[in-house]
């Protein structure tokens, strides 16, 4: 396991004209992540649809979308991409390499979400369901399953869990 310590972890927010580092963490981090659920003959095309630089450009100028990259130590280690509906922050990719998870990098990657887009009611993010690790970390972060949704891609058949948690307890309603 690599030796991390909070004072070389550093997020950062990314501007359009840095996209391709996002696009390039996912190209590794979210092709061995999906390896089991994507054959590897469709890996690279599912990668270049789902991180496409000119729909991603669109989403930050159109959608207010935001992309956040985590660093440890001089390495690109994770990414989330997030943005707001009302006042509700959707997560819709939180990723982080293999060797660095366990190190509060993806709780570190929610928090630079939530923060951007503060104040902020809740949060939500969509999880593959039958990720476990993933499912387990949100679990731990305090998101609670709200609801199962369908969706395809391709020839791809998925089911995500939306997760729910709650920024403010006060604050009472449904994902």
């Amino acid at each position: 396991m690599p030796n991390i310590t909070p004072n070389i972890t550093q997020v950062r927010t990314i501007s359009i004209d840095d996209l391709d580092e996002v696009r390039d963490l996912a190209m590794t981090i979210w092709t061995k992540h999906h390896r089991s659920t994507i054959a590897p003959l469709d890996m690279d095309e599912t990668v270049a649809a789902l991180f496409d630089l000119d729909q991603m450009e669109e989403d930050m100028r159109e959608r207010g979308h935001a992309h956040f990259i985590v660093r440890a130590g001089r390495a690109d280690v994770g990414f989330a991409s997030a943005h707001l509906e009302g006042s509700r922050v959707i997560i819709t990719h939180l990723y982080v390499m293999s060797d660095f998870r366990g190190f509060g990098l993806g709780k570190t990657l929610v928090r630079a979400a939530q923060d951007h887009f503060a104040p902020v009611r809740d949060l939500v993010i969509l999880v593959h369901k039958g990720d476990n690790d993933s499912v387990d970390f949100c679990l731990r972060s305090g998101f609670a399953v709200a609801r199962e949704i369908s969706s395809e891609f391709g020839q791809y058949a998925f089911t995500d869990y939306v997760m729910h948690k709650y920024v403010n307890p006060s604050h009472m309603v449904t994902a």
